[in-house]
């Protein structure tokens, strides 16, 4: 189909033209080539071939054609053609200038104004050229579409800010308008610029790009572009970053200046926005941490898996645990990296915890078997050159409080017992083994160290008072050392463990040492 416009410019030509299809056959002639050729109702759909002697023309040859008009005249013709190609099919114009020089220097130019009229028509945007004097000269129609309201008014020479002001005054004017004076001088005054670009929101929620330029000659050409979508996209990622209930910061890839932040990194940082973004990304991390996780940052070759458990602090001065993960962008050439923050201190926590738990007891908080022995394992290592002196100790009439007052009392005296064990050790290592059975684990220099011996048992000289009650046991000790024994663990416990029976058969409520002791005893520690 040939656009309306084309035939439009074509019939009001002063010289005779012809629109013939690939065939050969002819589509449209306007008025000149009727009147020309004297065939008002047959020239459309004639051959072209049958209309002039010396179809198809020779590109080389420059010499007049003699075309019989349809009024009898011989007449001296010179025919051009042009093959245009803004159309569903292959087309060609073809010109038959009768006049000299001159019609054909005008026929050179109308014929370049169709190429442009062609050239705009095939344009994705809407476009709109103007003269120096800011005129109308020409558009395509996407931009009469886009611009519905006014289309009626447009024609070639009318002043562009007349145009503004009709749509105006009409009240059809697609922009969101407060005060229509300064708008329209605002908007004067950005097309006058030699570059103008400007985003614009319509009344029906479109999103429209202005891009106006000067020509050289004074005019300008200035450009439409619906930008809804990609509107619309940036709102999807903007509520993708600011809505998501992470902790986000967008940093510069080099620098690692924090340059965006969302509204959950606000919040758990707990500063201000400006202060935040005053800061570099690894600013929050921990003494010592900080330099490392830059490090990290400025060497990233790609996207980062969190795996690394770092610790922060915020405004408040509140350690957390997070796991951050990393994405790596470019912003044109500049490189940028996208923070998302993962708040794992419960875990973290909960991690440690269950870790406690599984070395230490329960009810009393000490050291369990399992890291009583750990610890005594690597203090037995062959390159330790101290001496390991381990301490077994039970309680000495314990069973009858749990019978008497029950097992809640008895739990409280436990617990009480390794208070008072912790504080008689003085920083050796005090262990629950179970029920009523404690461990204390020493290194020493030299001589075993009997006066802690003495001091745990002074510890039960005072009762227990548990809910206006007085509960009085005692506490029997054995003790091993390494250096009589050796350092096998199974046989430095079973030395001490024999021990603390002999404890418990001299009369309990006392200490002793292995028998090689008694062989050959230690000096005891001063």
């Amino acid at each position: 189909m040939l656009g309306a416009e084309v035939m439009v410019l074509l019939e009001s030509c002063p010289i005779a033209a012809l629109i013939v299809n690939a065939a050969g056959f002819v589509l449209f002639a306007n008025a000149e080539a009727r009147s020309l050729l004297g065939a008002e109702e047959t020239l459309p759909g004639a051959a072209v071939a049958d209309l002039l002697p010396t179809w198809p023309p020779d590109d080389h040859d420059s010499s007049p054609v003699h075309l019989r008009s349809g009024g009898g005249e011989i007449r001296s013709c010179h025919i051009r053609v042009s093959p245009c190609s803004g159309s569903g099919e292959p087309i060609t114009v073809v010109w038959i200038e009768t006049g000299g020089l001159q019609d054909a220097a005008g026929l050179a130019a109308r014929e370049a104004n169709l190429r442009l009229r062609y050239v705009i028509e095939m344009l994705p945007q809407a476009v709109c050229v103007f003269d120096s004097k800011d005129r109308y000269v020409l558009w395509n129609q996407k931009y009469a579409d886009l611009y519905a309201d006014i289309a009626e008014y447009l024609r070639p020479g009318i002043p562009f800010e007349e145009i503004l002001k009709i749509s105006l005054a009409g009240g059809s004017i697609q922009e969101v308008v407060q005060d229509p004076n300064v708008w329209l001088a605002e908007r004067m005054a950005r097309f006058r610029q030699p570059v103008s670009q400007e985003e614009r929101q319509m009344k029906d929620g479109r999103w429209l790009r202005y891009d106006d330029r000067r020509t050289p000659d004074g005019g300008a050409i200035g450009m439409r572009i619906d930008i809804s979508s990609l509107k619309q996209r940036e709102e999807w990622r903007r509520q993708l970053f600011d809505a998501n209930p992470m902790p986000m910061l967008l940093c510069d890839g080099d620098s690692l200046a924090i340059l965006e932040a969302n509204h959950a990194a606000l919040q758990f940082y707990g500063y201000e926005r400006s202060v935040l973004l005053a800061k570099a990304v690894f600013d929050m991390h921990i003494e010592g941490q900080g330099a490392e996780f830059a490090g990290r940052l400025r060497h990233l070759e790609g996207d980062c898996e969190a795996r690394t458990v770092w610790r922060q602090r915020t405004a408040n001065g509140q350690e957390h645990h997070v796991l951050i993960y990393v994405r790596l962008l470019y912003d044109g050439s500049h490189r940028r990296l996208l923070l998302t923050i993962a708040d794992v201190s419960d875990r973290v926590l909960a991690e440690a915890e269950a870790n406690r738990l599984a070395h230490h007891d329960v009810l009393t908080g000490l050291p369990n078997r399992m890291q009583f022995y750990k610890a005594l394992d690597e203090a037995l290592k062959p390159e330790t050159e101290s001496i390991v002196v381990v301490y077994c100790l039970d309680l000495d009439g314990f069973k009858p409080v749990n019978d008497t007052f029950g097992h809640a009392a008895g739990d409280e005296v436990l617990k009480m017992t390794g208070e008072r064990l912790r504080s008689a050790a003085g920083g050796h290592l005090v262990a629950r083994l179970g029920g009523d059975e404690f461990a204390i684990l020493a290194k020493t220099g030299g001589s075993v160290d009997t006066d802690l011996a003495d001091r745990c048992i002074a510890a039960f000289n005072e009762p227990f008072r548990i809910k206006g009650l007085s509960i009085s046991i005692g506490i029997s000790i054995g003790i091993a050392a390494s250096s009589v024994v050796g350092s096998d663990r199974e046989t430095l416990v079973q030395s001490a463990d024999r021990a603390l029976y002999r404890a418990k058969s001299d009369g309990r409520n006392t200490w002793r040492m292995t028998e090689a002791e008694h062989v050959q005893p230690l000096v005891k520690a001063i």
